[in-house]
Order: C-alpha cells, then sequence, then structure tokens
C-alpha cells in the first residue's frame, strides 16, 4: 500500500496531536494538512479503518500512548486483607453471579468464571464475540504497517534486531 505525501502529512499530524484532531475533527484537520475531509475519510478507508474517528483513535491508543506496566506494581494484587477473603467468598456462594467480558475484558471475565467454579461460587459467565477480539491479528498488521510509514528506522531497527 502507498501513501501519498499527503496522507504522511496527516498521519504524522494525528501521531503528534490525537486529541487536538479529536476534539478539531476532520474538516480542521484536513484544513491543517492543505487536504480536504473527503481524503482524509478515504484514506481511512484505504487503510481499512471504518472512518477518520476510528483512525485517530487507533493511532491515539496503538501508537502513541505509552504502554503501562503494571507488573511493577507491587500492591497490584493486596486488595482486600486475607482474614476479609472467607466472609466474602461466603456471602458470594449464597449469591447468584453474573459475569460478562467484552473485548479484553473477556479473557478476564472466563478467568474469574473458572475461579469461581472451583470455589463453589455460584456464577454465569456471558460472552459476546467483539470485533475488536475477531480482528486482532488484522489489527496488529496494521499496526505495524503504520508504524513503518510513521517511525521508519524503528521499524528498520525492529526487523534486524
Amino acid at each position: 500500500m502507498k501513501l501519498s505525501k499527503t496522507e504522511m502529512t496527516v498521519l504524522r499530524f494525528i501521531q503528534n496531536d490525537p486529541e487536538q484532531c479529536i476534539r478539531q475533527g476532520v474538516r480542521a484537520v484536513a484544513e491543517q494538512c492543505y487536504s480536504n475531509p473527503s481524503s482524509l475519510v478515504r484514506m481511512a478507508k484505504k487503510l481499512k479503518f471504518s472512518g477518520w474517528l476510528e483512525l485517530v483513535y487507533f493511532i491515539k491508543f496503538n501508537i502513541t500512548m505509552p504502554k503501562l506496566d503494571v507488573t511493577n506494581d507491587i500492591d497490584y494484587m493486596s486488595v482486600q486483607p486475607e482474614e476479609a477473603l472467607t466472609p466474602l467468598l461466603a456471602s458470594l456462594k449464597q449469591q447468584r453471579i453474573l459475569i460478562h467480558g467484552s473485548g479484553f475484558s473477556q479473557l478476564i471475565a472466563q478467568y474469574i468464571y473458572n475461579k469461581f467454579l472451583v470455589t463453589g461460587v455460584n456464577a454465569s459467565l456471558a460472552l459476546w464475540p467483539d470485533y475488536e477480539i475477531l480482528e486482532t491479528e488484522k489489527r496488529r498488521l496494521l499496526r505495524l504497517h503504520l508504524e513503518s510509514f510513521l517511525n521508519p528506522g524503528a521499524a528498520a531497527r525492529r526487523s534486524t534486531g
């Protein structure tokens, strides 16, 4: 897939300040990039997004935002004191619990459901297919593709390393 100079300019503009792109909208961004709104929407569709906002949010959350590493937080599991867990578990066993997960939360919902099953909690699991889960591999490849356009040096280092 070949991108024009204008399309590259727009992608870099989004990468530099995705929040501004969300606030201002496609018309203002098109004007600032010396393009027109329909060209920006066509570019988003060319990159297999449903529209302009999906492209902007994808770049915001998958390329520009730093990835959080919660594994370094020592206290991330100390939610309840250990002595409070027994009464909590006893009260859960007397109730019926519906667990729902969608998207990435679906994995956590399944994990909690399995834990409840082995501890005797009456739980039900409700899962619905999520577009994001079904498209994960396609999105990963698209992200790598966009990163190679926006950061060619990083992509070259990644492929040789």
